[in-house]
């Protein structure tokens, strides 16, 4: 990991979240970059969120470009808070989910 700031560590992981595991990783934000859920739906289901939300640590928070509704329902099953977030340029909105 990388010190930014102090108190603040950095470590990019580029993976295949479907075939992750590991439980020596706990998280405290997860930047989910995906496609689209109509152009990768295997990575927008019920199983990928129950995955982030347990790798994620306490009061951890998952941010996604995606504010779909099914994408936030998949999200709230998973146990996540979820909240609607202004977008960037050209997008609406976007979604941020805490694991309380």
């Amino acid at each position: 990991p990388t010190e930014l700031i102090p108190g603040f560590h950095f470590e990019l992981m580029t993976t295949d979240l479907r075939r992750f595991e590991s439980e020596e990783f706990s998280f405290d934000l997860i930047y989910f970059d995906a496609f689209a859920p109509s152009a990768q739906p295997e990575l927008w289901t019920d199983e990928i969120f129950e995955k982030m939300f347990k790798i994620l640590a306490v009061d951890g928070c998952l941010v996604t470009y995606c504010a779909k509704g099914v994408v936030k329902r998949s999200m709230k099953a998973a146990g996540f808070e979820v909240e609607r977030l202004p977008g960037p340029p050209r997008k609406r909105e976007m979604t941020r989910a805490w694991k309380r």
